[in-house]
């Protein structure tokens, strides 16, 4: 039993969407699809998952514009936080500067998540984390391999708080609460950028001293 991840560079943002399963079961979640679903799909395909839930870290087109097609595609539900499904809409504005909305496919988050709870697929356990700040309902998803922490935190940086709905000291908070209580060997995966770990950030990172 062990946990697989993939890391796609998508969309005009180069937002990093993640799929990952659970290699004796091949169920899979894909989150944050935020563009490019070819090559998402390519990854779905060479590694014969069977996909059960299109996961989203917050409501920022980066992060969603393929969310609805994958889902429709593949027959599952997209689940997020009720706090940012506002941030669909309003980001469209923003989306339509980057991506080509006509190929935008509307989804209804069916699936909406709370701090605490426990997704489980065969053996892939997923613990949501809700860390606000860069958005009023910003996720973390915590598996064995490491935790999936959306633009709440970077490599030596954090997410921007200067969208609707941010908070700075909010964020912060998020942050040391939710992620820097974890052990130092904790791998984090955000959503641009490199991975890194909890002790790294604790120790490096300029908005946390």
């Amino acid at each position: 039993m062990a946990v697989q991840y993939e890391r796609i560079v998508v969309g005009p943002l180069e937002t990093n969407c993640y799929v990952v399963w659970d290699t004796d079961s091949l169920c899979a979640v894909i989150i944050d699809p935020g563009g490019d679903s070819d090559s998402i799909r390519r990854c779905i395909g060479s590694n014969n998952l069977n996909v059960q839930l299109i996961l989203l870290t917050h409501g920022h087109p980066d992060h969603c514009f393929a969310a609805g097609e994958l889902a429709a595609e593949y027959g599952v539900e997209v689940a997020m936080h009720k706090a940012d499904i506002d941030q669909i809409e309003c980001g469209m504005e923003l989306a339509e500067m980057f991506y080509d909305i006509s190929a935008f496919v509307p989804f209804n988050p069916a699936h909406l998540l709370e701090n605490g709870d426990i997704l489980n697929y065969e053996n892939l356990k997923i613990e949501v984390i809700h860390t606000p700040g860069h958005s009023p309902g910003g996720l973390c998803f915590a598996v064995d391999a490491g935790i999936f922490c959306g633009d709440t935190i970077f490599a030596n940086s954090i997410g921007r708080t200067d969208f609707p709905g941010g908070s700075h000291t909010q964020l912060i908070a998020s942050i040391h609460n939710a992620l820097m209580s974890k052990p130092d060997n904790t791998p984090l995966f955000p959503g641009h950028g490199p991975s890194t770990t909890v002790g790294r950030e604790r120790a490096t990172n300029p908005f946390l001293s």
